[in-house]
């Protein structure tokens, strides 16, 4: 019971160690090996960045959004 235990235990750590480099090489993409492995075009990425808000910015336009009678009140931005 032990010895399958530490087998566990040790696949699950070999695991862990892969999926983070696998995950740091992807983190280590530049743009344009994310454009050419999504398939976007300059147009895409110009779309996209000019939906985008940055962390600590506001957006321009809110929605307020009603719960109805459970009494909630929803607010969220709307990319311009």
């Amino acid at each position: 019971m032990k010895t399958r235990m530490n087998k566990t235990v040790a696949a699950l750590v070999v695991a862990g160690i892969g999926f983070g480099t696998v995950g740091a090489a992807w983190g280590a993409e530049s743009l344009q090996d994310v454009l050419k492995r999504r398939g976007l075009s300059q147009q895409d990425v110009l779309a996209a960045a000019k939906t985008y808000v940055p962390t600590g910015k506001r957006d321009e336009f809110v929605v307020f959004s009603s719960g109805g009678q459970s009494g909630q009140m929803i607010v969220y931005g709307i990319p311009s």
